[in-house]
């Protein structure tokens, strides 16, 4: 018998191991089956986002070298740009930079920006974003738009912002940029005051940064603003400034324009031919193509109005001859026109005059037709540009929606697996939880003597312990292995619908110990049911997993009761259940 019942023990130690070793291996293989299928569908996933990152990592090179020549070469900045295939589909982060060198570079390379519109977007977004220094650079090309649209009101209000926007920025060349565009808005609403005290500050600001050729416009503005006002001696004397720092940088093409300003002043203002022909003769060695036809026409309007008739037509023939090759710029051409028809009729050919007149008016005309053609074309330009743009949306509308599909399903199926991995790992318990129940229970059954009148025994005797241990070992055995019936089965034997019968268990108690559980009842009314009957299984010896079996609660639930037991009879955290009630039956 003592042999038997060693070999049992050990085989239920060793069935209690199995169980438990089955369970971990079936749940490291459901680990394996999520991790294998999470890492299926991220590779799925990845080379959808790898395709968007390396356009815009192309994107990114091609801004980064194109900002570094915007200054100097902005002609071959739009080139590169035009290089990035889809900039509509790029983040708005790389977008909104494309949006603010397109339009930069269009600008320093005198192109048209006044349907570059976008730019207002691309301020806003940066002003959104907090970022000052490319804030206060799109709010000046927001201005410069303005500018080239006539809205002078419009253009200084953005010039107003990039201006406050620019107030706490490193960037002082931008400073000089902003006075000197407000400068001219101010200037071209005659507002002559306002004007020079902007192209002043402007002046400072390229000081500063020792922007030579940005200080040269600027003395030469200041210089434009002097003789609106008609103060020629300050007008020459920033003139004169410009011209040395130009001749030092060897800037012709700013010495070109020095010296015809400076030549216009004394013909046009002071009457001062002599002066104003030592300029244009120094200039007109310097230049060619349109600039030497209109230096060669003012200095045939100087020596006519000398009646120096001799130097008059060689200028003239000199004008009409680079003419030829410069039929193509139609504004030139009438300028030509205007002023020989001017100088004939000074001279009292009006025949010759009229015909001048003539052909003067044929340029106006077909300068209209140029404008008008240009504008519808323009609108043309614009409308197929827009379009462009409804195309490039809706094809980057089409990318996020499949983006945002594969991403929907990615995360459906693993939340599928992750919903079927949950699925396995509670029937995995729940059969590790009835295997552990059946040994308790049979342990429970070994363990019972019904010839001893114990609270244990007396407990299992109610309990029907030996049948129900014998009706689980008869179904056992007939090799059903499905761990959910096994479970069911258990808690149909072991929880019918015959149920304990508490009141016989406690007359018992309290007759094998003087009535000590109804005076624990009296002293602590506090109790709830399933805690007082925790105390009296706990009192007869019995394990957290019998009491889990015999009250239909899990092993936790019933740690978690005993715990509230201990608060509300004032034992320690650490005490023991027993050893108090002990105390008890004892006073």
């Amino acid at each position: 018998m003592i042999r038997n019942e060693r070999e049992n023990k050990i085989k239920a130690h060793v069935n209690k191991k199995f169980c438990i070793y089955l369970y971990y291996y079936n749940y490291t293989i459901s680990m394996k089956y999520v991790e294998r299928y999470t890492i299926i569908l991220f590779l799925m996933i990845i080379p959808l986002f790898i395709s968007c990152d390396n356009q815009g990592r192309m994107a990114d090179k091609i801004m980064f070298n194109a900002e570094k020549i915007v200054e100097t070469y902005p002609d071959s900045v739009l080139t590169l740009l035009d290089s990035i295939a889809k900039p509509l589909a790029l983040n708005d982060v790389r977008y909104h930079r494309y949006i603010l060198l397109m339009l930069q570079a269009k600008d320093k390379s005198y192109r048209d920006i006044t349907g570059d519109t976008a730019i207002f977007a691309t301020k806003h977004y940066y002003t959104e974003k907090n970022d000052l220094p490319h804030a206060a650079m799109a709010a000046y090309y927001c201005g410069r738009v303005r500018f080239e649209q006539k809205d002078d009101k419009g253009a200084m209000t953005q010039y107003v912002e990039a201006e406050k926007y620019a107030t706490d920025i490193s960037n002082i060349n931008l400073k000089g940029l902003i006075q000197s565009a407000m400068g001219a808005a101010l200037s071209r609403q005659m507002l002559t005051n306002e004007a020079l005290l902007r192209f002043q500050q402007a002046a400072k600001y390229f000081q500063q940064v020792d922007n030579r050729k940005n200080e040269i416009i600027s003395y030469q503005l200041i210089g434009n603003s002097y003789l609106a006002k008609l103060r020629t001696d300050s007008a020459l004397h920033y003139y004169n400034k410009s011209l040395q720092i130009a001749s030092v940088l060897k800037d012709s093409v700013n010495i070109l324009a020095i010296k015809q300003n400076i030549g216009i002043l004394y013909k046009e203002v002071e009457g001062d031919f002599a002066s104003a022909k030592k300029y244009f003769l120094e200039a007109v060695h310097d230049c060619a193509g349109n600039d030497y036809s209109r230096l060669c026409l003012k200095l045939a309007d100087i020596y006519s109005a000398e009646k120096n008739r001799d130097s008059t037509k060689w200028y003239i023939s000199q004008s009409l001859s680079h003419l030829q090759d410069n039929k193509k710029d139609v504004y030139l051409v009438a300028d030509v026109y205007n002023t020989l028809a001017t100088i004939k009729e000074r001279e009292g050919s009006y025949a010759e005059s009229s015909k001048y007149y003539k052909k003067y008016a044929d340029c106006q005309d077909s300068i209209f037709r140029e404008t008008r053609d240009a504008t519808l074309l323009d609108i043309a330009k614009k409308y197929k540009l827009e379009q462009l743009k409804s195309d490039n949306i809706a094809l980057a509308l089409e990318k996020q929606k499949l983006l945002f599909y594969s991403a929907i399903g990615a995360f459906f199926s693993l939340f599928v697996i992750l919903l079927f991995y949950r699925r396995n790992s509670l029937i995995k318990k729940r059969e590790l939880e009835a295997e552990q129940k059946i040994f308790h229970l049979m342990n429970m059954a070994k363990n019972y003597d019904e010839k001893e009148a114990t609270v244990r025994n007396i407990l299992l005797r109610q309990f029907d312990i030996v049948r129900k241990t014998a009706t689980l070992k008869n179904y056992i055995h007939k090799g059903d292995e499905n761990s959910n019936k096994l479970l069911k089965k258990f808690n149909e034997i072991v929880y019918g619908k015959e149920g304990l019968n508490w009141v016989i268990l406690y007359d018992a108690m309290n007759e094998l110990y003087n009535g000590l559980f109804d005076n624990l009842r009296n002293e602590y009314p506090n109790l709830g049911e399933d805690e007082f009957r925790i105390c009296c299984l706990t009192y007869a010896d019995f394990t957290r997993e019998e009491i889990s079996i015999i009250m239909e609660l899990s092993i936790s639930t019933v740690q978690s009761k005993r715990n509230f037991i201990r608060k509300k009879l004032g034992i320690p955290s650490t005490g023991d259940i027993k050893s108090f009630l002990d105390q008890k039956k004892s006073f």
